[in-house]
């Protein structure tokens, strides 16, 4: 779906708000810049979503590749006033989920492509031998 908002935050919101519009009951929303995302980390996300309200993917930069929501358990508070971009945002968050007493399901910590130093990491990992050095 396309995104719509002035910031991460608020096009995360819009993301939730569009999938459960449309009738879905369970909605995960992942990072464009972790292709190496295991296909068993995404059922997971989902099929903890049965017995939780929500699924979080930790970066080892701060942030999240990865969140997912029961339409029940659904808050737009989790996006505002988030410092976006910066090492804090995965703590922020948890810390507004646990404000919110969202149970919370966390899966592996990965890394996502934000620098050079991290798509070299890729590089080097078998299954991305293709991919060019800069």
């Amino acid at each position: 779906m396309p995104q719509h908002g002035r910031d991460l935050g608020e096009r995360m919101k819009n993301g939730f708000l569009d999938g459960f519009a449309k009738g879905y009951k369970r909605v995960v929303l992942i990072g464009s810049d972790i292709p190496d995302l295991p296909k068993n980390s995404i059922e997971e996300a989902f099929q903890s979503l049965e017995e939780t309200d929500a699924v979080i993917g930790p970066a080892f930069d701060g942030g999240y590749y990865l969140i997912g929501f029961r339409q029940s358990a659904f808050s737009s508070q989790v996006f505002e006033e988030i410092n976006w971009g910066t090492a804090t945002v995965f703590d922020e968050t948890m810390k507004k989920l646990k404000r919110l007493r969202r149970s919370v399901h966390t899966l592996p910590r990965l890394r996502d492509i934000d620098t050079v130093e991290d798509l070299n990491h890729l590089k080097g990992k078998p299954s991305f031998p293709h991919l060019y050095t800069f």
